[in-house]
């Protein structure tokens, strides 16, 4: 069963994503998503930044494990991983997300 994850990252970040038409793992080997957009968003701003974009990605759902490395009572969501690259669909939307 595939199902729909959220990725957020700066909008320049963003704009490199789609350039590439992938998210890359970080330094941790993972991916992190949510299952609500607004909810990615949040592990962007919380960061400081004012201005974050989202994507919607479809994944396998057996390979998409919850991350337990942050407050679920603080965030009021929970987080995934996803240990692989990420191929971005070409016609993907992004959505924006302003804090300021």
């Amino acid at each position: 069963m595939r199902k729909k994850y959220y990725h957020a990252a700066t909008p320049e970040t963003m704009e490199k994503i789609i350039a590439d038409g992938v998210v890359k793992r970080g330094w941790d080997g993972c991916v992190y998503l949510c299952e609500k957009p607004q909810d990615a968003a949040k592990f962007v701003a919380i960061r400081g930044h004012d201005e974050v974009a989202v994507i919607e990605v479809i994944l396998p759902a057996n390979k998409v494990k919850e991350s337990f490395d942050h407050s679920v009572q603080f965030f009021q969501c929970k987080a995934f991983m996803y240990e692989e690259d990420i191929k971005v669909r070409p016609n993907a939307e992004v959505a924006e997300y302003s804090f300021k």
